[in-house]
């Protein structure tokens, strides 16, 4: 568990670095403060061991009561964060959905990262469109943790004692 607490923490933080880069690509009047960097790096991080503790505990057969662990993450979603709210539900459906249900989560994707984009201004520029390209890369990790926390959770595991088993005869003949 502690494992799945320490990898989901370093993904988070990898996460928070492609998204601030987004941020700082998709603005067309950037301003960069320490203040707002580290508090995206420490939502992020802390998302990530969130999703990485509900990870290890699904692993390892635990029960499904483990997911609620993940209700810290929903800061992402809070304020600016909401924008990556239908990017990350229509991941979801694409990683794990039945096909029509991919076709929609890939509609969502593609679409609502672009009007965000174009409401702003019509004319995107090119920084605008590869922050907007980078952001629909970045919603594929939060459709994996979507879906790792909403996901079936399966039956738990039970563990084999080892237990002695009859031995075999033997035909002499």
């Amino acid at each position: 568990m502690v494992r799945g607490l320490a990898v989901g923490a370093l993904a988070g933080a990898g996460w928070g670095v492609v998204a601030r880069l987004f941020m700082r690509l998709l603005s067309d009047d950037p301003h960069f403060s320490w203040a707002g960097t580290l508090g995206i790096l420490g939502v992020a991080t802390v998302s990530g061991a969130c999703v990485g503790l509900v990870s290890a505990a699904r692993t390892s057969g635990r029960s499904g009561w483990w997911r609620l662990a993940a209700l810290p993450a929903l800061v992402l979603f809070a304020g600016p964060g909401s924008l990556l709210a239908p990017a990350t539900v229509g991941m979801a459906a694409v990683l794990r959905g039945r096909p029509v249900v991919r076709v929609l989560g890939a509609s969502l994707v593609a679409v609502t990262p672009l009007l965000v984009v174009l409401s702003d201004s019509p004319f995107p520029t090119t920084l605008q469109l590869t922050g907007l390209a980078v952001m629909v890369l970045a919603s594929a990790p939060l459709g994996w943790a979507a879906g790792e926390v909403v996901g079936r959770w399966g039956p738990r595991r039970v563990a084999t004692t080892g237990a002695a088993t009859r031995p075999r005869e033997v035909a002499l003949a």
